[in-house]
């Protein structure tokens, strides 16, 4: 699932990626033309201002020289006197007609700001300024012309630039989601490995735990068969029982254990009060915790509903309760509350008793954890955590939902967090 989801947020991202450049051309397209007109305007511009800053009498080489710098812009240059005497010229000497066209017959357009004239024609458009510098007493006229390609030309060169830049992209996006897909297929390869480990671990696990009682069993059979009646019978058949039931208890977890996941992919799901589900377990336990002298406080805030099924939601609470239960000693309490957020039904299971080391809290919720807890002696203790807390944290996760658990003071505190179930209005 991970896997497939990846490929899918990669693909995404790839023709996410390709459809924003495309959009970055169109509007390139769009947007390039009056650009382009813009800066060919301010190169005239500049033009005409260096043409103020030269000495027109008496221009030299240098000066012509970098007036000729202008032919890679392509722009017409054309200077004549206040008689209409060419000056200077970067297209061939022009007649006598061609002059008088451009200045004699339009002499009023001259101006000393040198304004620029767009004029627009079918294919094309074309640029003119028209100055008039005066220098000392001398008067002289310019004319700048510069031809602009028709805007689809324009946009069809940027096209054509900016689908090579498409392609270097698309190129590059491509290598970068054959890394991704080869990182991701590593880490698939670790997940694996790590669960096959995981596996592993869970059968030495369970085998470690069945041999106990097994050979516990067995050792007191064999007490039974050579001893006779020269021992406590009673005794021997009561612990031989106790053993069985702790196995057959193991059994029973293992075979959940193996049913869960696809238990939960198809369990149920509908409205669930929580309050009624938690008030009822608690009355169901009542004689057993008053059998073992422990308090019940409770602080269940009322019509807490939730979206899930409730045969699995009763099941992780009530290993909360029994978890408390082992750990809380005679004339000890249990707290039990319920409290209705805005967004999650938080449920508290307090049992007071000795803390869990801290180094020891996030691994709980693995199968088959060894615990190390100190006894009334203060001794270290070993004792195995089981599957318990591991299925509630499985149905936390079916359920969206979280749990968690904390020391505090005199005891260790284990929460729930389920989504608030919101019905939606008609």
């Amino acid at each position: 699932m991970k896997d497939k989801s990846t490929v899918k947020k990669m693909r995404h991202a790839f023709f996410g990626s390709a459809i924003l450049l495309i959009i970055a051309v169109i509007a390139y397209g769009i947007g390039c033309y009056p650009l382009y007109i813009n800066a060919k305007s301010n190169v005239m511009h500049q033009l005409y201002d260096e043409l103020k800053d030269i000495e027109i009498s008496d221009m030299d080489d240098d000066d012509r020289e970098s007036l000729n710098e202008y032919q890679n812009e392509k722009i017409d240059i054309l200077i004549v006197d206040s008689n209409f005497r060419e000056i200077y010229s970067n297209k061939g000497e022009m007649s006598q007609s061609y002059i008088r066209k451009r200045f004699q017959d339009c002499l009023k357009e001259y101006r000393e700001e040198g304004v620029i004239d767009r004029r627009i024609y079918q294919s094309r458009q074309r640029l003119i300024l028209k100055g008039k510098i005066v220098q000392e007493k001398n008067i002289y006229y310019v004319y700048l012309r510069k031809d602009v390609q028709s805007a689809y030309e324009i946009v069809h060169a940027s096209v054509f630039y900016f689908s090579v830049a498409i392609a270097i992209l698309i190129l590059i996006q491509y290598l970068w989601y054959r890394k991704c897909r080869t990182e991701e297929n590593n880490e698939i390869g670790q997940a694996d490995l790590q669960l096959q480990e995981r596996q592993t671990e869970f059968v030495a696990n369970v085998s470690h735990e069945l041999k106990t009682p097994i050979a516990v069993v067995s050792s007191q059979i064999e007490m039974l068969e050579l001893m006779g009646d020269k021992i406590d019978r009673a005794y021997y058949f009561s612990s031989i029982h106790e053993e069985l039931d702790k196995m057959s208890k193991m059994v029973g977890e293992l075979l959940d254990f193996s049913m869960l996941d696809n238990a939960l992919n198809t369990m149920e799901i509908s409205s669930v009060d929580v309050s009624e589900m938690i008030e009822y377990l608690l009355l169901r336990y009542e004689g057993l915790f008053n059998q073992k002298g422990i308090r019940i406080e409770q602080k269940i805030s009322p019509n807490a509903v939730v979206r899930g099924n409730q045969m699995y939601l009763e099941r992780a609470v009530n290993n909360y309760l029994m978890n408390a239960m082992q750990h809380t000693g005679q004339g000890k309490k249990i707290c039990v509350t319920v409290q209705k957020e805005k967004k999650y039904i938080t449920i508290n299971v307090f049992n007071e008793g000795e803390q869990i080391a801290e180094n020891q809290l996030e691994h709980i919720w693995e199968s088959f954890y060894t615990l190390s807890r100190k006894n009334k002696g203060g001794d270290t203790q070993k004792m195995n955590a089981g599957l318990g807390l591991y299925m509630v944290k499985k149905i936390m996760e079916y359920h969206k939902g979280k749990c968690g658990a904390e020391n505090q003071a005199n005891g260790v505190n284990f929460w729930l967090q389920i989504p608030v179930y919101e019905e939606k209005s008609k």
